[in-house]
């Protein structure tokens, strides 16, 4: 399980490092997103520490439970948003201190997420800053991306020096991150191109499928 999770982990890193510097070379990333983006990097790193520690801690089936009814609830809202219009959006307006602790306690509980279970963590993060942070789907994906880099590299070192990951796990994690980076390219490049309204469709259909996956398979 736990090296499962620390190919996950190095999978993730490598296909969002692409992806990320694909989008920020497109200008798909403004100031606003860098600003919050950055603080969540922070806390992210120590949290996906913390999560890599709490791994063999933490009751694995009601975290799943938890996070599953989460993912199930906002990919209905995103996905259903372009042909109706559900309520519970945020909508309150933030001063820069209140939303500088906000996204730094975000990171960290996302961080900690991703350090536990093995996951980049951008299903959660992603909906936060739509909803939370009111970046557009394109922004908050980018933004997502930036966070991810430190937070998988955290989580992924510290599995390693836990002796999580060995030589055969390395080669089965970067032949499957040749796929990944490739697919993680050709997916960034046409982020901006892509109509948001269908971005929202497949962000919210992406969320309940990782909930099936998450729910039915370790």
């Amino acid at each position: 399980m736990v090296t499962a999770i620390a190919v996950n982990l190095l999978v993730g890193l490598l296909t969002v490092i692409v992806s990320f510097f694909r989008r920020f070379q497109l200008g798909l990333l403004n100031g606003h997103s860098i600003n919050i983006a950055l603080i969540m990097s922070a806390t992210s790193i120590i949290g996906a520490y913390l999560g890599a520690l709490l791994t063999d801690k933490i009751p694995e089936k009601p975290l799943k439970r938890l996070l599953a009814a989460f993912l199930v609830i906002v990919g209905l809202k995103i996905g259903l948003e372009p042909f109706i219009q559900i309520p519970f959006t945020f909508t309150t307006t933030l001063g820069f201190l209140e939303e500088a602790l906000l996204a730094a306690l975000i990171g960290l509980v996302i961080g900690i997420i991703s350090g536990t279970i093995g996951v980049a963590g951008g299903e959660f993060r992603i909906p936060a800053l739509i909803y939370v942070f009111s970046l557009d789907i394109v922004a908050a994906g980018t933004a997502s991306l930036l966070v991810s880099i430190p937070t998988v590299a955290s989580g992924f070192l510290k599995h390693h020096i836990m002796g999580h990951m060995n030589r055969s796990a390395t080669i089965i994690a970067i032949a499957m991150g040749i796929g990944s980076v490739l697919g993680a390219f050709i997916g960034a490049s046409y982020a901006g191109e892509v109509e948001k309204e269908i971005l929202k469709v497949l962000l919210g259909l992406i969320l309940i499928l990782a909930t099936v996956r998450m729910v039915t398979k370790p």
